[in-house]
């Protein structure tokens, strides 16, 4: 009789912890929406792996991805709650849009939803939370390439010692050798699941996260929302075919979220009843057998998680806009900033000619303002959201050739890694789409007189190809040079107590003098050196 009324305590127990978990849970997903930025470790190497192992034409590759520091940036934007939606929203911004267009009009109107509908959005944000977990940096892997993993000995045979497991209870009141039986069960299966989590240990966390992502996308399925209808329906789909895979992997893996004394209470049934070496065969199995409808489930909840990331994102933001994709060649940014920096000084452009020089001393304000712009063709194109009030364009491939790299080991300067990856580019244009190439000082490791010479005919060669082409130089002569084809803008310093402050203004015109001397004084050098 007793019985009776200890569940009903344990199961409000349970109920009691439950509801406090999600109300802890909830307090936080409301703390981190629309933060400034949300810290996290960030292992780069296993976010960008999905990545590497899926490339598809038209990345962005990692050089321009260095130069516009996006490492820093995607640190900045990342707001995701799972494995798979950090490596989808990395993937996005690894591989823009430049033909199927459609896509990114369905991005814009998942995020734009997602920044209205809180509950629907909330109710997302705690499906999601369930994924949280080891393994799930692995995940991609197991589904993408699954292991080839055989039982060290027959299936039936851990079947068999399971059933004689299970005989244990019986036999308790009808044998007098039920100690002997229980310990030499238990000795076989250890050793047995010793033997077998030799194997299998790497990939444990892995397919108990896929049991995760089953569920999570079973919950999803069930979301009732217009906005994410492409997404429910396709993993109402996928979880059809998968749907006992939660079962079999739940005790895969268990014990290690436990603290010590659970953990001890259920890693010893698992070891005596070969459940989680059962478990694991039986999922990795089906793994393999459905590994179309897992990857698809893994892609469904990425994008989710991703998109719900930068309509957070989107929320932290003083302004923003989404881009406007024109049939017509051009290009055209009003107030666009710098999302890195604290006090940001917006500028606009348009790019009614093919080319545009920008001329101005050091620190003026030139490479910030090239990274911005290309930092906002990258997001107009992976994640529909430009630091700007304004962005029109045509679609438009991104090359940069900002930081340089001296490679000692292969035995290449700065000027041929420049030179090769110059050429590089020219191959490229003339192939859809429009592309829109972003130099800072080009050739600088040559000498005066062949830079200037080998700048001017590569800026004047491209100037006639489908190209828009953004230059800054401290070299004036190219201004003269290429005053024919090329806009001339500039970035000065001003006055001020120092003689040595900058306004950050993007103006027209080429710069008249530069400030090396300047910033010379400025910082105390001897009087003989800046006369």
């Amino acid at each position: 009789m007793l019985l009776i009324p200890s569940a009903a305590c344990f199961g409000l127990r349970r109920l009691a912890i439950r509801r406090l978990q999600r109300l802890k849970l909830m307090e936080t997903l409301r703390g981190r929406w629309g933060a400034r930025e949300v810290q996290k470790e960030r292992d780069f190497q296993r976010i960008a792996a999905f990545f590497r192992s899926n490339q598809q034409p038209g990345v962005i590759d990692d050089r321009t991805w260095q130069d516009l520091t996006m490492d820093t940036v995607f640190s900045r934007l990342d707001r995701t709650l799972t494995w798979p939606g950090v490596q989808v929203l990395y993937s996005l911004l690894r591989t823009p849009e430049s033909d199927e267009l459609d896509r990114l009009e369905q991005r814009k109107q998942v995020i734009s939803a997602f920044e209205r509908q809180d509950a629907v959005r909330e109710r997302v944000q705690v499906i999601l939370s369930g994924l949280q977990g080891r393994g799930g940096s692995e995940l991609w892997e197991l589904l993408w390439n699954p292991p080839a993993l055989t039982p060290p000995h027959p299936l039936f045979l851990y079947d068999i010692m399971f059933v004689l497991a299970l005989l244990a209870a019986p036999l308790i009141i009808s044998s007098s050798w039920y100690t002997i039986y229980i310990l030499l069960i238990s000795y076989i299966n250890s050793r047995l699941h010793a033997r077998a989590y030799q194997d299998i240990r790497r990939y444990v966390h892995s397919v108990r996260a896929v049991g995760q992502l089953v569920v999570a996308s079973a919950k999803l399925a069930r979301v009732e929302a217009g906005f994410l209808e492409r997404f429910s329906a396709g993993c109402g789909e996928a979880v059809r075919k998968v749907w006992f895979l939660p079962l079999l992997a739940r005790s895969v893996g268990a014990e290690s979220k436990q603290r010590r004394l659970a953990r001890s209470i259920k890693v010893y049934p698992n070891i005596f009843f070969l459940s989680e070496v059962r478990g694991f065969y039986r999922s990795l199995r089906l793994i393999q057998r459905n590994r179309e409808a897992l990857q698809k489930l893994f892609l469904t909840v990425g994008e989710v998680d991703a998109l719900l990331s930068v309509a957070s994102y989107r929320t932290s933001l003083d302004y923003f806009c989404e881009p406007e994709f024109t049939g017509e060649q051009g290009f055209e940014l009003e107030d666009a900033y710098h999302p890195l920096l604290a006090e940001p000084v917006p500028n606009s452009i348009d790019l009614s000619v093919r080319g545009i020089l920008i001329s101005g001393g050091s620190m003026s304000g030139k490479s910030t303002f090239l990274r911005t712009v290309g930092l906002n063709v990258l997001l107009a194109q992976s994640i529909v959201t430009c630091h700007a009030r304004v962005y029109r364009a045509c679609p438009l491939r991104l090359i940069t050739f900002m930081d340089r790299v001296e490679s000692v080991l292969e035995g290449r300067g700065y000027f041929l890694d420049e030179a090769l990856r110059v050429r590089a580019a020219i191959e490229a244009i003339g192939q859809a789409p429009t592309t829109l190439v972003i130099f800072d000082e080009l050739f600088r490791g040559a000498s005066s007189a062949e830079r200037i010479t080998a700048a001017s005919r590569v800026l004047g060669y491209l100037s006639k190809r489908d190209a828009f082409v953004l230059v800054a130089t401290h070299d004036l002569e190219l201004t003269k040079l290429l005053g024919d084809v090329y806009a001339n803008f500039h970035f000065s310093q001003g006055g001020g107590e120092s003689g040595f402050q900058f306004d950050y203004k993007l103006k027209e015109g080429p710069a008249v003098v530069g400030n090396a001397m300047a910033l010379l004084r400025h910082l105390g050098y001897p009087e003989d050196i800046t006369m």
